[in-house]
């Protein structure tokens, strides 16, 4: 199973911490200024994507250090 990535647009702040420092190989800083999912691991909207299993760590790590707890990784 795939990872499930999900970002609360309404609680990013865009502080960039997930996108420039914990996990650039999952976030992008979007058009808004507010952190996106990579378009390759997108669902849709920018905000929700499936990552590889490999991307796991990474993506939690980016959830934990997220200031205002926005970012979610959940099973598919």
């Amino acid at each position: 199973m795939c990872p499930i990535v999900d970002i609360d647009r309404e609680e990013c702040t865009g502080c960039g911490l997930c996108y420039n420092d914990e996990c650039p190989e999952v976030f992008v800083e979007g058009d808004s200024g507010l952190s996106d999912i990579k378009v390759e691991f997108r669902s849709g909207e920018p905000g929700q994507g499936k990552i590889p299993e490999s991307l796991r760590v990474c993506a939690e790590k980016a959830a934990d250090a997220c200031p205002v707890s926005a970012i979610e990784v959940i099973e598919d």
